[in-house]
Formats: structure tokens, sequence, C-alpha cells
């Protein structure tokens, strides 16, 4: 099969420039056993953008500590879910530290010990949160609640708590999960992401969509269609190779991406406003599914060095990328050392 160059050359050129899209969102992270101040999440960078998600009972307190020269940016950004089931949850933002000006008695909720008492703290300022905020790069949905912008008055570990407001859930309602309200904190300002957190990053948004209030099905429902998809397509064809397999089931992965995140920007615009930032949603979907699309054609034509070599390069680039949830892009570069000559696979005889 003869592979026309400028179509593959602009495909890879797209894939590349999407390497963009990431580094302008949040590195998410999941909140758990910071109760205590002595307990709290450390962050190890507080200039990078991260975004730590939770949810909260009646009295918790979340707390979160990082570390900073005199002079630095204190960045915190307080948001809440968008569920209607959140509606009534309002928690709070606090920093504690030495130095800060306006310094205020401790909340109810934060039960200090005797060697923190001597910390200033400053709670944050509050923001409407009568609409909601959509997120192109997950893409998601949230409602801003408050926010801290300082500089850091001495050179000293900090701590952000986020806890209950004492008008959260008036009349005391939980959600049917048992908790008041879920909740999330941005900290910093400096987006970027390590190759590493480009590669996860797609496999920890399955546990943001579960903070959301999405089940399970409806975010995996993609990925489980496009395999089988992929099965039949396959037993249809007549050059049945592990290479076709495998190259086939990646590219159906890739598709699954595109799916999955056309499905979460209709459902997060079931929560928030319409604005140009659903473009750019738009736009990662269409990377997702050339990937897939580029992948299925080489998969299923002739498996000549010049195929597998692209086949490798989109499973490459895919993994950077974050599409087909890893495992679209091991099968991609797998397929390019993959048999596509008369063998057997799962004891059947192909050709």
């Amino acid at each position: 099969m003869a592979v026309k160059s400028s179509p593959i050359l602009f495909g890879v050129l797209l894939v590349m420039f999407s390497f963009a899209f990431p580094a302008s969102a949040h590195v998410p992270l999941m909140a758990g056993g910071n109760e205590f101040i002595s307990s709290a999440m450390h962050i190890s960078d507080p200039g990078k953008s991260w975004a730590v998600y939770g949810s909260l009972e009646r009295d918790d307190v979340h707390y979160y500590s990082f570390d900073l020269e005199a002079g630095e940016r204190i960045y915190l950004s307080l948001f809440k879910s968008a569920d209607a089931k959140d509606s009534d949850f309002l928690p709070a933002l606090a920093l504690l530290g030495p130095g800060l000006k306006n310094g205020e008695k401790p909340a109810r909720q934060l039960a200090l010990p005797p060697q923190a008492l001597d910390l200033k703290i400053l709670t944050a300022n509050g923001k409407s949160a009568a609409s909601a905020v959509y997120e192109p790069f997950g893409p998601s949905s949230f409602k801003e609640i408050a926010e801290i912008n300082i500089s850091a008055p001495e050179s000293a570990r900090y701590y952000a708590a986020v806890y209950t407001n004492s008008n959260s859930s008036a009349n005391g309602m939980k959600n049917t999960n048992g908790t008041l309200g879920h909740y999330g904190l941005a900290v910093g300002y400096r987006e970027e992401f390590s190759f590493s957190e480009r590669i996860t990053t797609p496999l920890r948004l399955i546990s943001v969509y579960l903070w959301e209030g999405q089940s399970l099905g409806l975010i995996l429902i993609p990925y489980l269609v496009a395999e089988i998809l992929a099965l039949l397509l396959f037993l249809r064809v007549r050059r049945r190779t592990s290479f076709c397999l495998a190259g086939s089931m990646a590219g159906f992965l890739f598709l699954a991406s595109s799916a999955s995140v056309f499905t979460q920007m209709v459902y997060s615009l079931t929560r928030a406003p319409f604005g140009p930032e659903v473009y750019l949603t738009v736009a990662i979907a269409v990377f997702h599914a050339f990937l897939g699309v580029a992948a299925i054609r080489l998969a299923r034509g002739e498996a000549g060095i010049l195929q597998r070599v692209l086949l490798a390069v989109l499973g490459t680039l895919a993994l950077l990328a974050g599409s087909g949830l890893i495992m679209g892009p091991i099968l991609a570069v797998a397929a390019s050392f993959l048999p596509s000559k008369s063998g057997s696979i799962f004891g059947k005889s192909i050709e």
C-alpha cells in the first residue's frame, strides 16, 4: 500500500502541536489522610499548578503544607463541584503561616496543636459561585468560591486549610455518598507537566470525573465500545494478522479518547455556560480522532518498514498526548514489531 507522506506529516505536526494543550491545565491530585495539620498533604512545588480534589464531612478540615522563600508568590483557589447535590455546600479556605497580615482567630473547626498556635491565619476572600466555570482541557466544570494571592512574608512552611463553612448545608443533609460536598483546591500558577504526568493525567482524570458525580460506567463506556468495534472489524478483514489486530485496537482506543472528550464536553455543558473555550475542547477531540484514523489505516495496510515506523511514531506521540489510556500507545508500538504474515492468534489460524 502506498503511503502518502503529506497527510501523515500533517498529522504528526498536529499531534506535536497538541502537546501544548495539557501544559495549560492543572496536574490533578486526590486528597486523603490529611485531616490533621500534623498529617498535612505536602505540595513539593507550590509554584507549579496543581488541583487537589477531595470531599468534606461536617467539621472536617483538610490541611496542605508547602515551603516557600520570602517574597515567593502564594496562589490558592478554592472551588467546588458543579453537581446540583453540592448546591448548598460552601467550604472555606484559610492560609496559616508566620508574618501574615490581618491575622484572624482560628475558626472553630481549626483545632490547632499548641506548637502551631503562633501561626497567623488569613481567611480567603470569597467569590460569587452563581454560575459554573467550564474547563476545556479535561474537560470539566466547577464553581469558584475563594482565592488567596499574596507574597510570602517570610521563608517558612505554610499551611492551607479547607473546612466546612458554618453556612454550608444548612439543613444538615448529606449526599448519597455520605459527604457534605466535593471541593477542589488549586495551588500554584506555573502551568507545566512532567513527562510522567503527561502520561498518567488521562488516568487521573477518571478520579476527577468520579469526583464530579459521574458513574464509572459512563466514564469507561467509550473505551469498551471501541474495543468491541475493533474486534468486529478485525473479524471482517481479509488480512487478519497480529500486526493488524494490535494496530486496530490501538486506533480504536485513540478514537475512544476522542469520544470521551466529546462526552465529557457535553456533560460539562449541562452545568456550565457555552463559551469560546469549547472550541479548544473540540480541537483536542479532533487530534485524538486523527490519531485513531491514522493508526487504523496503517494497521489495515501493508506492514512494510515505513508503515511499522509510522505506527511506532504514532504510538509514541499518542502516549505523550494522553490518548488511548496508555494501553492504546502500548498496542501501537507493539504492533510495529508483531508478525504480518500467516500465523496463529488465540489458537485460530490467521493470514
